[in-house]
């Protein structure tokens, strides 16, 4: 019976990697982020040739009478690195600069790593973690979900914890993918 329930889930695991297609990172999106206020995000991702992804990310949230804007500027690199029980999953490096503006603005730097992977053709899903030094350095584990509802247009939803005094962040947004 163990071996049958094996035979099973090989089989079911390998259904789902055969059927899964690569990480569109070609996308552009938008949405509403919580993240010491609340407000609204656009970002934009473009894999400029096979292991490099170009990434920016502007946010702008309002708590009370305080408005506080921040651009993001980085890239990925896909590392091809393969894991034996997901070979479709992406693994990859990334980093960039990050700046803040409020009453007085700041510019840090962030590092981290990351997986990516497209479960099936209409769901992909990611995890990271890195570090920035903006704001009082933090460090961040981050993960998030997109489901396509047709072949250009996904909902994503993602979630960072972050230490320190650091605010935790979720999104809600849609995507549309070129």
């Amino acid at each position: 019976m163990k071996k049958l329930s094996q035979l099973f889930c090989a089989v079911a695991l390998g259904s789902v990697a055969a059927s899964a297609t690569a990480v569109n990172w070609d996308h552009v999106g938008f949405g509403y982020i919580d993240h010491f206020g609340s407000g609204a995000y656009l970002n934009l991702s473009h894999q400029l040739e096979p292991s490099w992804v170009v990434r920016a990310d502007v946010n702008r949230v309002s708590k009370h009478s305080v408005d506080v804007s921040e651009l993001s500027l980085g890239a990925n690199y896909l590392t091809g690195f393969q894991l034996d029980f997901a070979p479709s999953v992406q693994t990859y490096i990334k980093g960039g600069l990050q700046h803040a503006f409020e009453d007085a603005s700041e510019t840090g730097i962030y590092a981290g790593f990351g997986i990516a992977d497209k479960l099936t053709p209409e769901v992909e899903w990611f995890t990271e973690a890195s570090y920035h030094t903006i704001g009082r350095d933090y460090g961040s584990l981050g993960a998030g979900l997109a489901f396509y509802f047709s072949p250009d247009w996904a909902a994503r939803s993602s979630v960072a914890l972050n230490s320190g005094n650091r605010s935790n962040e979720f999104r809600l947004g849609v995507s549309y993918q070129f």
